[in-house]
């Protein structure tokens, strides 16, 4: 058989595995996507075997030239094994240093063949030399350098986001440990004067001092819960809250916190609607949209916060598609501050962001305020326009739920004595708990384990449980339950540390109260479980 017999043959094949390769890759002939350079004295029988790729070929005489052409438009390279031949030690180099996929065209084991066994885009194909087999080489190598090249794009990615994630994480460390050394040493230098008045016998400024370190305490406290809410991992006593009484008693905090400079308006139609919510954090999130509409009028300015009633219907949910039909109580509060730009707005929500400098912000006021709205059930929205101002729409689903018992004023519920058995390890909390169970004329017994609880609830009958999740040798959820198990229709009361929060899944039914709480969440708390006598 002839060349030119050879050549039709090889022709024929090359066009039979073409549409075998379209079929299978999606590849077609004459379609110029790739370059190959061919570096063999067998050129001209080569080139036909290619043409199911569609590449454009070139064509090169020695290693020396092949190493020359190569550049960032070359995808593939065929290299036949007789082009190693007097090849020095730096030709050898730059071919392993390359990083375009090389085809090698020789036999397995020959001594012409140079160890390349550290370069990972290269494949040997053996002769007799066929379409399917050069295709099938080129395609894998293509494959490889593809898969390479999106892998090191993905990690390259990655450690961006992982370097951007870290710088993001000590700028909000920062912050924060900012913000708790200032609140700690309001806390520490209060109880330090008062120590040395009281040694002394200086009694008549002392409330001046509780005052601030009481302040400086919530403020703590305050900080925990955006960090827990937005990590969800602070539960939400969710429960129906006349939205109208808590801003009109939240407003002298608010105005405390914003000084003198800025002027608040308040106008609280629909105030009687009840919302189901966690009041603590509604006012915690709406003290934070205060400080941050005050930051952004140094000069001064004023605040608006207004409420009003929102039907939504199926129809008109289209900017705001993440809530569900039916009635929603709007909290709207608007500054007239030095606003934001486009590209500020888009990250607002975004844990950390902050456009403050270092200690005067966190980062986590818009995105605690935007997690507690979701938890809640309603969504968050920001309107805003530089030198203009700003508006945070706040929207809560509205519960037609009459007022229980519970909500009255703890003055006007009738007093009774209880008793309440408590098993809690920290002294804080213990006197805490014991103050405020005094003060509504309840008996307090503090057993020293969750053993010594079960034996004097084996003894005597309580009307409360109250217990710290965390114990030595069994959590709180199981005492409750063997508590229950002895004295069926007894009330618990589970003390919740942010690390407990998973625990709180085998018992939903049961009462919990989060960590740190006040004298007056307490009470509240135990005016629910205890009705008629606290």
């Amino acid at each position: 058989m002839g060349g030119r017999d050879r050549l039709v043959t090889a022709g024929r094949a090359a066009k039979k595995f073409a549409h075998m390769l379209h079929q299978r890759t999606g590849v077609d002939a004459g379609s110029p996507s790739m370059s190959i350079l061919i570096c063999s004295h067998e050129s001209r029988q080569l080139m036909p075997l290619l043409e199911p790729l569609g590449a454009t070929c070139r064509v090169v005489h020695d290693l020396g030239a092949m190493l020359d052409a190569l550049d960032g438009r070359v995808d593939t390279v065929l290299l036949a094994e007789q082009m190693f031949a007097g090849a020095d030690d730096a030709q050898l180099a730059r071919l392993a240093e390359s990083a375009v996929p090389v085809v090698i065209l020789g036999v397995a084991g020959h001594a012409q063949l140079p160890p390349l066994t550290g370069r990972a885009s290269t494949l040997l194909v053996e002769p007799p030399f066929t379409a399917r087999a050069l295709c099938s080489a080129v395609m894998a190598l293509k494959g490889r350098s593809r898969a390479d090249s999106e892998r090191r794009s993905s990690d390259e990615e990655l450690a961006q986001q992982q370097s951007q994630r870290m710088d993001a994480v000590e700028s909000v460390v920062d912050g924060v440990a900012h913000d708790f050394n200032n609140m700690l040493t309001g806390v520490i230098g209060a109880l330090d004067i008062m120590k040395r008045h009281v040694a002394v016998g200086r009694f008549d400024d002392l409330p001046r001092f509780i005052e601030a370190a009481s302040i400086s305490a919530d403020r703590a406290s305050a900080l925990t819960q955006r960090l827990l809410t937005l990590s969800h991992r602070q539960p939400l006593e969710a429960r129906p809250v006349e939205v109208g009484p808590l801003l009109v008693s939240l407003e002298a905090l608010i105005r405390r916190s914003i000084g003198d400079g800025i002027s608040l308006q308040g106008d609280y139609r629909h105030g009687a609607v009840r919302v189901l919510a966690d009041a603590r954090q509604l006012e915690s999130a709406m003290l934070s949209l205060a400080v941050n509409a005050r930051d952004a009028m140094p000069g001064g300015g004023q605040i608006g916060l207004h409420t009003s009633l929102v039907d939504l219907q199926q129809e008109n949910r289209a900017a705001l598609p993440d809530l569900k039909a039916g009635r929603y109580l709007l909290i709207a509060l608007s500054d007239t501050g030095s606003g934001m730009s486009s590209e500020t707005l888009e990250r607002v929500f975004d844990p950390f962001f902050t456009t403050k400098s270092v200690g005067q912000g966190s980062g986590l006021g818009l995105p605690m305020v935007h997690g507690f709205a979701r938890q809640s059930g309603g969504q968050v929205t920001i309107h805003s326009e530089p030198a203009v101002g700003t508006t945070v729409r706040l929207y809560l689903p509205v519960v037609e739920t009459p007022a229980r018992e519970a909500d009255r004023p703890a003055s006007e519920a009738p007093l009774a004595q209880s008793r309440i058995l408590l098993v809690e390890s920290d002294s804080s909390v213990c006197l805490l708990v014991g103050e405020v169970a005094a003060e509504r004329g309840h008996d307090l017994v503090n057993a020293a384990d969750p053993q010594a609880a079960l034996d004097l609830l084996d003894r005597e009958a309580f009307d409360l449980l109250i217990t710290d999740v965390s114990l030595p040798g069994i959590s709180g959820v199981q005492l409750a339950k063997a508590a229950q198990g002895v004295r069926p229709g007894l009330s618990v009361l589970l003390v919740v540390a942010a690390s407990d929060i998973g625990q709180l899944a085998a018992a939903p039914a049961l009462k919990s109260i989060a960590k740190p709480f006040s004298m007056r969440e307490l009470g509240e708390t135990l005016g629910e479980l205890l009705p008629g006598r606290s």
